[in-house]
């Protein structure tokens, strides 16, 4: 069987959501064929390069603007097809003869589905959410199947038309090498070991705040601060120089392994990462979300008791950290929630149905 899944860099997370949902396919069936395309490469070769980098420049200098821009995508988020881009999908088809196309960005969904209906296209489209909010863009007619993160979100779709048989409730998808037992990470707290806090920004390397904060966790003796600064180099650099007792680093291919390590993950509302660390059965802890997708991401931690979300810009996010951290209690508990929401996804079917289908 064919499988495509196409996904953008829209940041990272929509690309590791790819890179997971095919490590989960070839897992169930490893005679598969299964293919990441990047669809703005494919579709826009030309601009695609301009399209990420604006991308990347409004979420770090114009959250704002961005926020607008992506309500306004939400109020019209019908795509029209014209000759040009029709033939392209027309050619990627050809190309891949999926037998099933898996998306793991909104944009892909709309241009796939008005594709379908155009083409009379029956090969099965399935969309994976990769945040808790379900976003009007994420929602298009030929779509068969929606993967979800939560009951809220396939609440949200039916209460937009979508019959509660064409969603599953699955958690949004990470790598295996995420999971781990609570129990596990349980026997790992020894007496007398520092407290670990893991600071993450994204691929971007954006923090979840101000550097303010750094500098209070750089003076704890007893708490070791991690900084993952992915493609921020300028992040990296400063960390170095201005605070000596943090460990900074840049990107990095192996996130579970400080993740698995971390007490606490101090980070931005991302939903992929909400689920990694989900994953690894590690507290949360969100910094003033600003970006609109992270509101629902945010209101899904608290609401499940898996992090806390500081929403007060006056209150000292360095303390309140702390405070957190050395709460353990709170932390057992927010871990073993984490485990038990594990417990509630349903397995993704991508062989179910009928047989194959292709475009003709």
């Amino acid at each position: 069987m064919n499988i495509m899944i196409l996904t953008g860099r829209f940041g990272l997370g929509h690309v590791k959501a790819a890179e997971a949902i095919k490590e989960q396919i070839l897992t169930e069936n490893p005679e598969s064929n299964v293919e990441i395309i990047d669809f703005m490469d494919y579709m826009f070769p030309a601009i695609s390069k301009c399209i990420y980098k604006g991308f990347n420049f409004l979420v770090a200098r114009c959250s704002g603007l961005y926020n607008a821009m992506n309500k306004a995508a939400g109020d019209t988020n019908m795509i029209p097809l014209k000759l040009t881009v029709t033939k392209k999908i027309d050619r990627l088809i050809m190309d891949y003869q999926p037998d099933r196309i898996v998306v793991a960005f909104p944009v892909c969904s709309q241009y796939i589905s008005a594709y379908k209906r155009m083409r009379r296209c029956a090969v099965p489209l399935y969309t994976y959410i990769t945040d808790i909010t379900a976003h009007e863009e994420w929602i298009a007619p030929a779509t068969d199947r929606y993967f979800v993160g939560d009951i809220t979100t396939k609440n949200a779709l039916q209460s937009k038309g979508v019959p509660a048989d064409r969603i599953t409730v699955s958690g949004i998808p990470v790598l295996q090498r995420f999971q781990q037992r609570v129990s596990e990470r349980q026997r790992g707290r020894t007496f007398g070991r520092k407290k670990q806090i893991l600071v993450m920004g994204g691929g971007l390397g954006l923090l979840p705040s101000s550097k303010d904060f750094l500098q209070i966790l750089n003076e704890q003796e007893d708490v070791e601060t991690t900084v993952i600064c992915g493609h921020n180099k300028k992040l990296l650099d400063t960390i170095q120089i201005e605070y000596p007792f943090i460990h900074a680093v840049g990107y990095t291919d192996h996130v579970e392994q400080y993740m698995k390590e971390a007490d606490l993950l101090v980070t931005k509302a991302g939903g992929l990462t909400t689920f990694e660390a989900v994953a690894a059965c590690t507290p949360l802890y969100i910094i003033h979300p600003f970006l609109e997708q992270e509101f629902g991401n945010a209101s899904y931690i608290e609401n499940h008791n898996i992090g806390r979300v500081l929403w007060d810009t006056h209150i000292d996010e360095g303390e309140d950290i702390l405070r957190l951290l050395r709460d353990e209690k709170l932390l057992h508990q927010m871990s073993r929630n984490m485990e038990m929401l594990k417990t509630t996804f349903e397995p993704c079917e991508f062989f179910e149905g009928e047989g194959e289908k292709r475009c003709s």
